[in-house]
């Protein structure tokens, strides 16, 4: 990690500045490690393209809706290469949507060989998004596991705070075992349904 450069992993601010335009917020970290203008112009409008801000790219940040601002930050990193993108509560406030919307931007990018780690207490979006979850208590990993797993062992649950799913409440009430592979199973069916635009 010493040896990791500002230049592979910046660290953008929660929220962009809401007085620039978005091409300009998205190619100040560019701007300011000196790159030539051409190149400036051409990695911020194949970044904006990718995070579906191409249109508003002359639009001022206070124009934007929330999920849109929340992706203008996340383009003002991803302009400049990382292999690694940390992120705090990524849906926060968003409807669904929107929570859909910036979830699957963000499998995309992972997709294209991007690391994300999301730090979330949302427990359906780690169901559902993550296949490796992380769990701590008191400073300490506790579990390093799938988020189904995680979420169906009642000690884990108790011990790292979380929330029982209702997903999970579900399946002890009917009896149904392992509830870790109905958990699996039905998020993976809730998925195909989407998909397929229903």
């Amino acid at each position: 990690m010493a040896n990791m450069s500002l230049k592979k992993n910046p660290m953008p601010s929660q929220e962009p500045d809401v007085r620039n335009k978005n091409f300009d917020e998205v190619a100040l970290g560019l701007v300011q490690s000196g790159l030539a203008p051409d190149e400036v112009r051409a990695k911020v409008e194949d970044t904006l393209k990718i995070c579906g801000l191409y249109p508003f790219r002359n639009w001022p940040v206070s124009a934007l809706s929330f999920g849109q601002k929340k992706r203008v930050t996340i383009a003002s990193v991803l302009v400049q290469d990382p292999e690694l993108i940390i992120l705090d509560e990524p849906t926060a406030g968003q409807d669904f949507r929107h929570y859909t919307d910036i979830m699957e931007f963000l499998r995309g990018l992972n997709a294209k060989g991007v690391t994300v780690v999301m730090i979330t207490h949302d427990m359906h979006l780690m169901l559902e998004y993550t296949p490796r979850a992380l769990a701590f208590c008191d400073g300490r990993l506790i579990a390093d596991r799938s988020a189904a797993a995680i979420l169906c062992d009642p000690a884990l649950i108790e011990q790292a705070a979380l929330k029982e799913t209702s997903l999970y409440t579900l399946a002890n009430r009917c009896g149904i075992t392992p509830a870790e592979k109905f958990v699996e199973r039905f998020i993976a069916a809730d998925r195909e349904v989407r998909a397929d635009g229903c």
